[in-house]
């Protein structure tokens, strides 16, 4: 299927779920972040882009539209941090725990020196290759000499050296990656009449203005031997909410029934990073966008 295709198969989807709930045919897709609305021309023009969620780079699939605006501005920068904070973690995984693969740049330190060296972790095995034009003659040479020097004088044992990612990542960024994540998700599952309700509003704040620290308490470290494939949660204790987990994070968002202002009230009764004991029933995880309060029929 071209994109295009998509584009229009999620574009149609997403204006019959608006008009579901507005009684009222605009022929409008809303953007669900910035909530603005978008006509079919403009999807044709490219205006409307293919939302991957979580990111492509960490799997991700095309399951919504967002507009460009919303999707090229926060989107790259969040999308940047996520993945730099994924390659960092699975780095110092592979090293520390001798668990799943990594290969990428790193530094090393040994003998007071520091370079630039390609690492690659597999099976326990570690293999480390400087990067010749990325590092000063001179301290390659000093470390080519001073290991030789070990070997030949077996003291190897005992020697310490520091091996660390070279890659960084912007942590509040990644944060409100996780957050925009969750958010689409459950857009995704529950649609217009979930994420344009009033309590979703700070979330939305949030999200347009990425680089602000505008709601904290969303995000929640979890249990480190957690899974890494997306959970969704309909929380019941110890307050109504949606938990969205993902690689030894959990996501809060507001839902019916829970307290008028979630992250407040999070903040006044929870102690930052104490341990908080979650129940609820899984919701299963969609593959293309249900909207699945906007299409729910009531009945009497």
């Amino acid at each position: 299927m071209s994109k295009l295709i998509k584009k229009r198969e999620l574009f149609e989807r997403g204006v019959e779920a608006f008009e579901k709930i507005t009684g009222k045919s605009y022929g409008l897709y809303v953007c669900p972040i910035c909530a603005k609305g978008y006509n079919r021309h403009q999807l044709e023009a490219g205006t409307l882009t293919l939302e991957h969620v979580p990111p492509k780079s960490l799997g991700g699939k095309g399951i919504v539209l967002t507009c460009n605006n919303c999707n090229s501005t926060a989107g790259h920068s969040v999308d940047a941090a996520l993945a730099n904070r994924r390659e960092q973690n699975d780095c110092i995984e592979a090293i520390i725990k001798g668990e799943g693969c990594f290969s990428g740049k790193a530094k090393l330190e040994m003998g007071g020196e520091i370079i630039n060296i390609n690492l690659s972790v597999d099976d326990k095995s570690i293999a480390i290759r400087p990067i010749k034009e990325r590092n000063d003659p001179k301290k390659l040479a000093f470390l080519n000499n001073y290991m030789r020097k070990l070997a030949n004088e077996n003291q190897w044992n005992g020697e310490k050296f520091n091996i660390t990612p070279r890659v960084k990542y912007h942590r509040w960024f990644s944060k409100v990656g996780d957050l925009r994540t969750a958010y689409l998700i459950c857009f995704a599952t529950f649609g217009y009449r979930y994420i344009l309700s009033n309590m979703l509003s700070i979330v939305r704040q949030q999200l347009l203005n990425y680089s602000e620290q505008i709601i904290k308490e969303f995000w929640i470290t979890s249990d480190k031997n957690a899974q890494y494939d997306i959970q969704l949660i309909l929380l019941k204790k110890p307050i109504n909410s949606i938990a969205v987990s993902w690689r030894n994070v959990i996501i809060l968002l507001p839902w019916f029934g829970g307290p008028e202002n979630l992250y407040e009230y999070m903040k006044q009764h929870f102690q930052e990073g104490g341990k908080i004991d979650f129940k609820g029933e899984p919701i299963p995880m969609v593959q293309s966008p249900e909207f699945r309060l906007d299409f729910y029929e009531r009945r009497n």
